[in-house]
């Protein structure tokens, strides 16, 4: 009797040690027309979202998960182009984003959420001064308007500059970047890179306080960390490779403290590997003058998230994570159907989940490992089959396996931090 009672007091405590899991959202370029009206089709259009497709889209995530841990969001809540010469003025600028933090708080009250600005938030879009008293206007509103989500310590750094870092729950910490500031499109960054400077100690100093209070790190922010937009092979208005290469360096120095990055602004389902730095002489932590290349092993991974209006098709994502080490587990994607056009009957079926689409080929623990993301993409080079399923996923369905698309997406992907190598894999691969 005693030796059956040990064995099930053992069963019992193995149960009990099961990893206990938790559950975000996370979307990013919602392009919010408050005017857009999803019955007109010349208003459903990319960059637009009616506010009533948005509504749509928040009272899903609530059907699906009514209480989430939180919500992370990537970026451009303000809708482009313009409908007329003073649609993007400053007033409505602070209006769509009052709006859209007003939504999200009728219908998650008690949800944290944590959110970045992208290079449509700001007024003219895409430049933002360099001198902080030139974007005072939108940073005192955010600090107001986003007083519900954030504490006083982030509030202070998001009122000044427009990042901030806040605690997302007991042992996990996310860190919003203003990568707006970073930008090759930027025209105020030759003349002036202080902001630039500022904002890598910044995030630095904050890498380093994770690190010493033992918590662990999701970065996010719009445009992203590493790698560049690419359908033709072109550059459409990421980071500076400079700025990448720093970023790759921070990533590699707190690689155990950071888990993963989250990021908007290409439109894309995507996945990007943060590769590690070699350098000519000692690492000299993050002056990147003595880089010699960022393409070594893979020390993180940057997800790019599909946009949530009417580019390819609006989707927004669940997470799965461990409450434990904050690793990613799983998510479910979810993408926009409309009945019928001009109907204005809106659904958000699921797109595909990532352990169906995935998790045989990677196992258990791969979504959150960077070794089993660069084994699926070599995976992806060989196997036309693969690749273009995931194509298909991600909506670019005209990058057919064994095109050119093929090889600059993929060693994206592999190579985003790495820009010799990134020349190289393209060169090897066509």
């Amino acid at each position: 009797m005693n030796m059956i009672l040990t064995l099930v007091g053992l069963l019992c405590s193995a149960q009990g040690a099961k990893a206990e899991t938790g559950k975000f959202f996370w979307f990013t370029d919602m392009h919010v027309d408050i005017w857009g009206d999803v019955k007109i089709s010349s208003d459903m259009i990319c960059a637009w979202t009616p506010s009533d497709q948005l509504l749509s889209a928040v009272t899903a995530m609530k059907e699906q998960n009514a209480d989430p841990d939180f919500i992370l969001i990537s970026g451009d809540i303000v809708h482009y182009p313009p409908r007329n010469s003073s649609d993007l003025s400053k007033q409505n600028i602070m209006d769509t984003i009052s709006a859209f933090t007003d939504w999200i708080v009728a219908e998650f009250p008690s949800t944290k959420l944590f959110p970045a600005l992208g290079n449509h938030d700001h007024h003219p879009s895409n430049n933002w001064p360099t001198d902080l008293e030139d974007s005072s206007w939108l940073y005192d509103h955010l600090e107001d308007v986003w007083s519900v989500w954030l504490d006083a310590d982030a509030l202070a750094t998001l009122g000044k500059t427009g990042w901030y870092s806040a605690d997302a729950a007991p042992g996990l910490r996310v860190i919003t970047l203003n990568t707006n500031y970073l930008t090759v499109y930027n025209t105020y960054l030759p003349w002036n890179t202080t902001i630039v400077d500022e904002q890598f100690a910044w995030f630095a100093g904050e890498l380093e306080r994770a690190k010493n209070d033992g918590v662990k790190v999701y970065v996010n922010g719009h445009h992203p960390g590493v790698g560049v937009h690419i359908e033709s092979g072109v550059e459409v208005g990421g980071l500076f490779p400079i700025y990448q290469t720093k970023f790759a360096m921070l990533y590699q120095i707190y690689e155990e403290t950071i888990v993963a990055s989250f990021w908007g602004h290409d439109h894309v389902d995507e996945v990007r590997l943060v590769r590690g730095c070699t350098y000519t002489g000692p690492n000299p932590d993050v002056d990147s003058s003595g880089v010699n290349s960022c393409g070594g092993d893979p020390v993180g991974i940057a997800f790019v998230g599909q946009a949530l209006t009417n580019c390819q098709v609006p989707a927004f994502r669940e997470w799965t994570f461990d409450k434990g080490t904050y690793e990613l587990v799983n998510y479910d994607q979810f993408w926009f159907k409309q009945e019928e056009e001009g109907s204005g009957e809106m659904t958000w079926p699921l797109q595909y989940r990532w352990s169906e689409a995935f998790g045989e080929e990677m196992g258990e623990g791969g979504l959150s490992s960077p070794d089993a993301w660069k084994a699926e993409i070599e995976r992806m080079q060989s196997n036309s089959t693969a690749f273009n399923d995931f194509i298909a996923r991600r909506g670019l369905i005209e990058c057919e396996a064994g095109s050119k698309c093929q090889a600059f997406t993929l060693c994206n992907y592999l190579f985003g931090s790495g820009h010799a190598e990134f020349i190289q894999c393209v060169w090897d691969s066509v």
